[in-house]
């Protein structure tokens, strides 16, 4: 926990502060009952240095002409981050011209208030100047051009600017490296080349790397830490790593998660700062969203005053006034600690309230950081953004639909010949704007109960409410009360389906997740019991989507969206089977009623997940007896390769196992061959069918699964052909992180 830097002095605030809050107004006090600026108790900066914490505020030279904001700023805040002027386009406006006017107006108010300053950001990939945007760059050219500005900029503020935000947002939301022109012409290589050239122009300079979606454990901050762990090990000089923290007050905050991040850092040297606060509302929220918001506000301070490690807490601006949000996110604004007119809102009451714990020897705080529950078992479904109300088919992903619900333990697809489908989803504004791409030979929709008709539905959860959205073939939506509009259009031929659900309570959907499902019904005349033939989805389960149940999510894209670091609707696991043996081959009969699944989503290809034109398909089970787990592959591929020098190159399947906190394994079994050796401590076989059609594995567990007791795990199905791997057919969407212990799925015993 960190220490008090003077004891003494607390003992001589804790009367102040104690006489000054009690006369306070309670949270539920509208801030109207204050005059502007002025602010209650100990000014924010007073209680956050006795604790060794800056606080700071995002700012522009602008801003300080508001003699409020500036009277504010002073008293309130010791730190600051130019939002916006010390970024390439406005330093470095044509190709050596360099332009401080501006960023050094910031600094030297900084200096003349005793603030410190960080300085925002050397390299990013947005806010470049169109003279670097424009031009086709060598490796050595841009080189030049970076290590230039960077040397430029930083020596300029040495010895002025005390902290740096190095590297802006490098990494994508699964872990992969940002497509930017500075990765596409110079590689990863360019993180290390900023950070060593930032120091030599300061060795004295404090220097981070920046990002946002890394406050907690997830995929994106993984890659982080790998990556600065990697540079760290190599002698880099980075000393920190700032997450930006762009929440939404409707989402709970990933406590736990966020604090076990903060200590694997330290634990590598590194510090964290809180780089960006801010906490967006819906523009209808009223009173609960305030104190929603405020309580977000108020664990990141409890979070920064029990780690040394965090050092600074920087909000993204000082008031509404000035917000970033309303302009990014229609219909969401009030993000920060003080309203438009600067007065206190119940997050400024609640982030001083925690200082002033911390300070009079009364923080109590201790964060808690079992994973156990926080972790995803389905990655959301991504929905980007449209340029506008039409879709476009290159700027959507598309999934495959799947899984057939219908069917009890065999989930597996049905076949070609039956039903098969593919879905996509963008958004425009306050609209998703979707397709399905069908296949069916016969085409039903002459049966009196609606549902027994060849259909499409979508269902969509909003907090507790959820709707059912039906489209015979050949149909519009069928009315059911949603609180918006959605309408949908047929081909003739029955094979595409547009459709369009716009939201009446949004005006922007960036950044939003939302509950949701989607599924593809076959209900020819031929079945023995005149009953549905296949309901397919995109996810397993039980088929209840019409009663609110087992939906998965969907995550509307965008630059600076960040998905909720707790899932807001979680869909069932895959299933296992208790063995009443310890089968023989992939054929024992103890296979019988084991639950059974297909490969289903093509993680190599991130436009399209389908496998439409595909020459490898198969299914698996998996089932436990005493510590083994044993499991069956079934493969269906025209062409077997097993060529390839690298192992992965080749036709293979491949099996992901993490049981509890121990490290996921990965084993790995070219067609024909044993599984590769691991350094797993326990025992794992592989055995294939002469034919490499059929593989039975085994995997020694820790101990024992009781019955609803669940393994972290995944399984793919490669197909390599020798011309580079082609397919990598994983049960989930995904990005084919798996390897790095990212985006498994779960498994649990029934």
């Amino acid at each position: 926990m960190r220490k008090l830097l003077f004891p003494s002095l607390c003992l001589a605030l804790l009367s102040a502060c104690s006489a000054e809050q009690s006369n306070q107004p309670t949270q539920d006090t509208t801030p109207a009952m204050a005059k502007p600026g002025e602010l209650p108790g100990m000014p924010l900066k007073s209680l956050a240095d006795q604790i060794n914490l800056a606080i700071g505020a995002a700012v522009e030279t602008r801003h300080l002409e508001d003699p409020l904001f500036r009277q504010v700023l002073i008293r309130d805040f010791s730190q600051i981050t130019p939002e916006n002027e010390m970024k390439f386009s406005y330093v470095q406006p044509q190709r050596g011209q360099f332009d401080f006017s501006k960023a050094d107006q910031l600094v030297e108010f900084a200096e003349e208030h005793d603030m410190v300053v960080k300085g925002h950001a050397l390299v990013w990939h947005i806010q470049n100047p169109k003279w670097l945007e424009e031009t086709e760059w060598t490796k050595e050219e841009l080189s030049e051009v970076l290590e230039q500005h960077i040397k430029t900029v930083v020596g300029h503020y040495k010895g002025r600017v005390a902290y740096w935000d190095v590297v802006n947002e490098a990494f994508n939301d699964n872990g992969t490296f940002r497509e930017t022109l500075w990765y596409q012409v110079l590689g990863e290589e360019y993180i290390e080349m900023a950070f060593r050239w930032a120091h030599e122009a300061d060795p004295d300079a404090v220097l981070f790397y920046n990002d946002y979606s890394t406050e907690a454990m997830g995929p994106k901050s993984n890659a982080v830490y790998r990556h600065l762990k990697a540079l760290l090990d190599k002698g880099v000089p980075i000393h920190g790593v700032g997450t930006q923290l762009h929440l939404m007050s409707e989402y709970p905050i990933g406590e736990a998660s966020i604090a076990r991040n903060i200590e694997r850092f330290s634990e590598i040297g590194l510090d964290t700062h809180f780089t960006e606060i801010d906490v967006r509302m819906r523009d209808s929220e009223g009173q609960a969203g305030l104190n929603d918001q405020a309580k977000h506000y108020e664990t990141l301070m409890k979070l920064a005053a029990y780690y040394p490690e965090v050092d600074m807490y920087t909000t993204w601006g000082l008031s509404d006034k000035y917000s970033w949000v309303p302009s990014w996110f229609e219909g969401y604004g009030r993000a920060l600690m003080l309203d438009k007119d600067y007065r206190a809102k119940p997050a400024y009451i609640a982030v001083q309230d925690v200082l002033v714990d911390a300070v009079t020897g009364n923080f109590g705080y201790e964060p808690i950081t079992d994973l156990s529950n926080a972790k995803r078992h389905v990655t959301p479904f991504n929905a980007k953004p449209l340029l506008s109300e039409s879709l476009n088919a290159e700027a959507v992903v598309y999934y495959p639909f799947v899984y057939n619900q219908l069917n009890g333990k065999d989930q597996r697809l049905p076949g070609s010949e039956t039903v098969s489908g593919k879905w996509g989803v963008g958004y425009y504004k306050n609209k998703l704007i979707g397709q399905v791409i069908r296949s069916d030979e016969t085409t039903v929709t002459n049966h009196s109960l609606v549902h027994e008709n060849d259909n499409v539905e979508v269902f969509i959860r909003l907090g507790e409410q959820y709707w059912q959205l039906r489209s015979i073939v050949g149909q519009d939506f069928a009315p059911l009360g949603f609180p918006g509009k959605a309408t949908g259009t047929w081909s003739e031929d029955g094979k595409v389906f547009d459709f369009a659900i716009e939201f009446d309570d949004f005006e922007d959907l960036v950044g939003e997740t939302l509950g949701f499902n989607i599924a593809l019904s076959d209900n020819d005349n031929d079945t023995d019991d005149g009953n549905r033939k296949a309901q397919l989805y995109p996810l397993t389960g039980n088929n209840v989507g019409w009663q609110g149940e087992e939906f998965g999510e969907l995550f509307m894209n965008g630059q600076n969206a960040v998905v909720s670091p707790n899932p807001i609707s979680t869909p069932p696991t895959f299933s296992m089977s208790q063995l009443n043996e310890a089968p023989s081959s992939a054929k024992d009969s103890v296979w019988e009623n084991a639950y059974r699944y297909s490969f289903a989503f093509n993680q190599l290809n991130q436009r399209d997940m389908s496998f439409d034109d595909a020459d490898v398909s198969g299914s698996w089970q998996v089932g436990v007896h005493g510590k083994w787990l044993y499991g069956v592959v079934e493969r269906q591929d025209d062409v077997t390769f097993t060529g390839a020098e690298q192992s992965y190159e080749n036709d293979n399947v491949e099996v992901f196992v993490q049981q509890g906190d121990k490290d996921m394994t990965q084993f790995r079994t070219v067609v024909g061959e044993g599984f590769e050796p691991t350094n797993y401590a326990l025992g794992y076989e592989a055995q294939w069918h002469k034919e490499g059609t059929q593989l039975m594995f085994a995997i020694e567990l820790d101990s024992e699964l009781k019955d609803g007791e669940s393994i972290q795990w995944n399984i793919a199905l490669s197909d390599n052909d020798g011309e580079g791997r082609k397919y990598q057919l994983y049960p989930v969407p995904g990005s084919n992180m798996s390897y790095l212990g990212e985006e498994l799925t779960r498994i649990t015993l029934r």
